[in-house]
């Protein structure tokens, strides 16, 4: 009865008013876990945004509640893993979360999706997308080369037909407009339909759908490949644009020598946002007039939509980038001492990122303690969980005189340094900012880049 009280608690308190949305679950064996709800703040720029969280109670249930306006695509997440589904406004969810779902700390690489099972009270569009994925799915895998290989349309016009007759939903709009974009999506791959016509039948002067991910996915796709294959200008052409700072008006002149896209300023300055950050790391592009576009988009943009979007280019563009300023670490060492970023002000410092069964890392501290020594920098090890006892004694034993810091239940730390493989090392600057992260492992010319590193900083402060 016990284990039934918070979510009691959330149903007798509740607002249910028609935006009001409840989340209620279990994960078995698995108390005193992060749970969280992510969505997209965008679907363009893919910056991801946690709209709640809870932990897990002693038996592994968890409730919660949030406002949501749009119907739109979100993850369940359990500690680092995450699985799909989507959320409607004033709808009831109910997750159980199988007992051997993997929470692997290890390579994202490794990692499955959390698998669970989701039961929906939300008007039927849960169960409508897995029904149809599922139908769309099994087609592709069985007729990949009568799409991309022939010219013999009539299967995927018949495929087309069939879900437009069993999948039509008028009173799920979403829904209806996620099966249009799917398919609109098939008909350009299966050249069923031209560029040109894709462009005037799906987007230009159309409602932009930025809440739906079939809708932003499609848009990214074809927009990707359209400028090129339309030839509506060329390289050398683009990056004296990219690189004129002072204002947005000759990019947007540029992508509106198309005679499609010139009707629709919404559409072009979402192109222009998708070019701009596909273009951001090409190395004749200068990052700084990149962002001082999106700057001007976002403070300026005739849509409110565009200039979040803009907004969000920035923080993901620039995440981790060499002089931004580093997440700070507040863990405690093997000892039980604080250990914070922010106390090595002044220093040079290595995290070093590491598994705790990571027998390579070992190796790696060797390497390090003489790189240390010689060069003059401070290094923290941060390990995915509690170090062990082997690895405590291995520090020991060598006298490597640096913080061995324990992760603890502190995981989205690594999500702050998107840290996806160990061991990982990143250098930090003195005043605190990002030199270089993702450094080359130890033995393949780290030593190198820290020293490059520092004499450039060095340099930059005199």
């Amino acid at each position: 009865m016990i284990r039934y009280c918070i979510v009691l608690f959330l149903l007798i308190t509740i607002n249910l008013s028609s935006q009001t949305t409840i989340i209620t679950g279990n994960a078995q064996g698995k108390p005193d876990k992060l749970v969280r709800v992510i969505v997209y703040d965008d679907l363009f720029s893919g910056l991801e945004k946690t709209i709640a969280s809870s932990l897990t109670d002693p038996f592994g249930d968890f409730a919660f509640k949030l406002n949501i306006d749009n119907s739109q695509f979100a993850f369940l997440a359990l500690e680092l893993d995450k699985g799909e589904f989507y959320l409607t406004p004033g709808s009831s969810y109910r997750f159980e979360i199988s007992s051997d779902s993997n929470l692997n700390r290890g390579s994202v690489f490794d990692r499955l999706p959390l698998m669970f099972e989701v039961f929906a009270d939300d008007g039927g569009l849960q169960t409508s997308i897995e029904k149809f994925n599922i139908e769309y799915n099994d087609f592709i895998y069985n007729n990949v080369n009568r799409i991309y290989r022939t010219k013999d349309n009539s299967v995927v016009n018949s495929f087309i037909d069939y879900i437009n007759e069993n999948y039509s939903n008028d009173d799920l709009a979403y829904f209806d407009n996620y099966v249009n974009y799917t398919l609109a999506s098939l008909k350009w791959l299966s050249r069923i339909k031209n560029n040109r016509e894709v462009l005037q039948e799906y987007f230009i002067n159309k409602p932009v759908l930025y809440f739906n991910i079939q809708y932003c996915d499609f848009f990214k796709e074809f927009f990707k490949s359209y400028f090129n294959s339309e030839k509506v200008f060329r390289y050398e052409d683009l990056i004296p644009v990219l690189n004129y700072s002072k204002s947005i008006t000759p990019l947007i002149d540029l992508i509106s020598k198309d005679t499609l896209l010139s009707k629709d300023t919404r559409v072009v300055e979402l192109a222009s946002m998708l070019l701009m950050s596909r273009y951001y790391y090409d190395r004749n592009v200068n990052k700084g007039s990149i962002i001082e576009k999106l700057n001007i988009i976002s403070a300026n943009s005739s849509f409110y939509e565009n200039r979040k979007i803009a907004g969000n280019y920035i923080s993901v563009l620039t995440s981790l980038e060499s002089g931004t300023i580093a997440p700070n670490i507040e863990l405690q060492d093997t000892y039980g001492n604080n250990i914070s970023l922010k106390g090595y002000e002044g220093k040079f410092v290595l995290l070093a990122f590491v598994d705790n069964d990571c027998k390579m890392c070992e190796y790696h501290m060797n390497l390090i303690n003489d790189m240390k020594d010689q060069i003059g920098f401070d290094v923290i090890s941060v390990v995915t969980d509690k170090a062990n006892d082997d690895l405590i004694k291995f520090a020991k034993d060598q006298k490597y005189n640096w913080p061995i810091v324990d992760l603890n239940d502190n995981i989205l730390l690594l999500e702050d340094y998107n840290i996806r493989v160990f061991p990982t090392y990143i250098f930090i600057n003195p005043d605190g900012t990002i030199a270089y992260v993702h450094l080359p492992m130890p033995e393949e010319n780290m030593e190198l880049y820290i020293k490059r590193f520092m004499n450039n900083y060095k340099a930059k402060m005199q």
